[in-house]
């Protein structure tokens, strides 16, 4: 928990210190592998890369003025899932960057990406993101959010790498699995 907090302490001091970017912008933060991130293989924990995109999801939040918005109105954010692609790994004391962008948003979800750079600038790690809010037991609409900001945002066409964690959600969603029958 202190580790956590040890990063979430600069970001959040960084976030609120810097100048708001419309949510189409990326928001970038930079990190160093400590001896707490990595596991017995020596180089970045696969969980600790979900923690960090996690701090850099909030940055982007905060940054693009969107955490505003869900504070006012009370909202609860509610990740709906998240897929993360390893490419190469990061080793002890490595720097890397994490960058969020927002991809595009349907009636219910927020879709952002996450890549992870090494000092190099090449790719470590992407990661999908569908994000949504709460608010009384009911879903809100990404419109509603959208019409809340202090900029115009217009819609934006879902890539085609969005549309394919759309279609692997739904293909693993339960609730749409034909039931399974005990072999005799």
């Amino acid at each position: 928990m202190i580790k956590l907090f040890g990063r979430m302490l600069p970001m959040l001091a960084r976030a609120n210190g810097a100048a708001m970017v419309p949510a189409t912008e990326p928001v970038d933060s930079r990190f160093r592998v400590m001896p707490h991130d990595i596991d017995i293989n020596l180089h970045l924990n696969n969980g600790r890369y979900l923690q960090l995109i996690d701090l850099n999801r909030a940055e982007w939040l905060i940054r693009t003025g969107i955490w505003a918005v869900i504070r006012r109105n009370r909202w609860k954010p509610i990740l709906g899932s998240v897929a993360v692609q390893y490419r190469r790994e990061l080793r002890l004391w490595d720097v890397a960057r994490i960058e969020t962008r927002l991809l595009g948003w349907d009636e219910r979800w927020t879709y952002l990406e996450h890549r992870v750079r090494n000092g190099d600038g090449r790719s470590v790690a992407l990661s999908l993101a569908k994000a949504g809010f709460r608010s009384h037991g009911r879903w809100i609409d990404p419109e509603d959010l959208r019409a809340q900001l202090p900029y115009p945002l217009s819609p934006l066409v879902l890539p085609d790498h969005a549309r394919a964690l759309l279609a692997f959600d739904d293909a693993v969603d339960g609730r749409h699995q034909p039931q399974l029958r005990a072999l005799a």
